[in-house]
């Protein structure tokens, strides 16, 4: 039991270290506990001016350097010489999380250039070939030649290097290459002085990005949904396996020359027997509106 309990506490204690050694400034309040806000907020006391404040680390921060503009009062209570400590803290944790980093190497070589790419500090492993007698084969006069000026070469074969390294280090499906919106964002960003643009992301594409494209795409059915009542649908719903082998059930609306998705309900951990697969239907007809419907087409599976 003894054992136990120590090897837990030890987990623990390193995980505690180890948040304190990338965020420092933990140190110098007391937390209180979560807030309401979510995310990374919570209630902490401040071990210098003893005030009670409500944030994430970035207002511990900005509280304890007297950083203004955070939302947050400054500090009354830390003198020079605190400051300066804390400050050398922060500095020292922030160096610690660039060497942690994962460093970016250079792109291979191209014609028209042997050196690596300048729009980002990257490992040049050529010095140690050099240093080892190899030397890298440059043609002559070609970087400088009116035909590489005029089209640009060096930069359009970088910027392949650059596209084919976000394939290879994501395990993008070369597939990805075919899709025309692929194409059209390359194309629409090449073709358009967009100087300082930063590509959206993780969460800007999780939320209102994909959010604005559902609604864009509400608008577009609107013309189709408005004929249902007249013509009828058939509601067809089929089974099916994702690329993590999830067993799908798919509902589409077919009108015409006009199949549109419904939705699709994941029944992992579900027995799928005909109460199941009935009430499926239900809450689709339902939502589609009784009498639009004119049929139900299942597969031709003994359950259904």
């Amino acid at each position: 039991m003894s054992s136990t309990a120590g090897g837990s506490g030890l987990g623990e204690g390193s995980k505690e270290q180890s948040v304190e050694t990338d965020k420092p400034l933990w140190l110098h309040v007391t937390k209180l506990g979560k807030t309401f806000e979510g995310g990374g907020n919570v209630s902490f006391k401040c071990n210098y001016c003893g005030g009670i404040y409500k944030g994430s680390y970035s207002r511990v921060k900005a509280h304890l350097l007297k950083i203004a503009g955070h939302g947050i009062k400054m500090c009354p209570k830390i003198t020079t010489s605190q400051l300066i400590e804390i400050n050398k803290q922060v500095d020292e944790a922030e160096c610690r999380i660039k060497r942690a980093l994962p460093k970016e190497i250079s792109l291979p070589s191209t014609h028209g250039s042997s050196h690596a790419s300048s729009s980002s500090v990257r490992v040049d492993h050529s010095l140690s070939f050099r240093n080892e007698g190899y030397q890298t084969k440059k043609r002559k006069g070609i970087a400088s030649s009116p035909l590489e000026k005029a089209f640009s070469l060096q930069q359009r074969e970088e910027l392949d290097g650059e596209i084919a390294r976000m394939f290879f280090s994501a395990g993008l499906p070369f597939n990805l290459a075919r899709n025309p919106y692929y194409k059209n964002a390359f194309s629409f960003a090449c073709n358009n002085n967009l100087a300082g643009y930063v590509p959206p992301g993780y969460n800007a594409l999780r939320s209102k990005l994909l959010e604005r494209e559902r609604a864009h795409i509400e608008t577009l059915l609107e013309p189709t949904k408005g004929v249902w009542k007249e013509k009828g649908v058939s509601l067809v719903c089929d089974g099916w396996t994702d690329p993590q082998r999830r067993p799908l059930i798919k509902f589409m609306v077919v009108i015409e020359n006009y199949p549109m998705f419904i939705k699709a309900v994941n029944c992992e951990r579900e027995y799928k027997d005909n109460f199941f697969i009935t009430n499926l239907i239900k809450e689709v007809i339902v939502m589609i509106g009784p009498s639009n419907i004119v049929q139900a087409i299942t597969d031709n599976a003994p359950v259904c």
